[in-house]
């Protein structure tokens, strides 16, 4: 299996489990980030889950999107140069 295919994977069942808690989600990101996934690679892939789930996980991946692309607060954003 992929890092993207595991990442989608991941993101999907740390949602269903911590859809109200965006920070703990956040730690899903940043592990990936760590193994090795590429902001584009995390962008595509949350981009791609948005057209196919319904309203409320697109919100959260929205919300997620932020802390990848730095539209954040400055200490959440996880891809810092």
């Amino acid at each position: 299996m992929s890092l993207n295919e595991e990442f989608v994977q991941s993101l999907l069942i740390e949602i269903k489990t911590h859809h109200s808690n965006s920070l703990k989600l956040r730690e899903c990101l940043i592990k990936f980030k760590d193994a090795g996934m590429g902001k584009d690679s995390m962008i595509k892939s949350m981009e791609e889950l948005r057209n196919n789930c319904d309203a409320e996980t697109e919100d959260i991946l929205l919300e997620l999107m932020d802390f990848v692309t730095g539209y954040c607060n400055p200490k959440l954003f996880i891809f810092k140069n």
